[in-house]
């Protein structure tokens, strides 16, 4: 009986149309990984920053970095974004269009 509702169950997902959100999450995950990284980066920066004398060669460094890290920001959210919309642009044109279908 067992088996036989595996087979059942196998069979329901090799028919399944669409695209699924396993397919999807790897990418989601590297932006949003990618994304932490820059903020924890700002963030040690900052520290480093703090931890200087004012005005010298070490503080103004890691000023600079912390500006230039700041600067991804945008990008990686741009990036998400256009991931975000390729992921539904996906999901709709293989829901509409039918996806594989299995000849008998």
């Amino acid at each position: 009986m067992q088996r036989n509702m595996f087979e059942n169950l196998k069979q329901k997902v090799h028919e399944k149309k669409g695209v699924g959100l396993g397919e999807l999450l790897p990418a989601f995950v590297i932006v949003a990984a990618v994304l932490i990284l820059v903020v924890l980066l700002i963030y040690v920066f900052g520290v480093l920053g703090g931890s200087f004398e004012t005005n010298s060669a070490e503080a103004n460094a890691a000023a600079d970095a912390v500006t230039h890290t700041t600067r991804a920001i945008p990008i990686v959210g741009i990036l998400f974004i256009i991931l975000a919309i390729g992921a539904l642009i996906a999901i709709l044109v293989v829901s509409l269009v039918g996806g594989a279908r299995k000849r008998s």
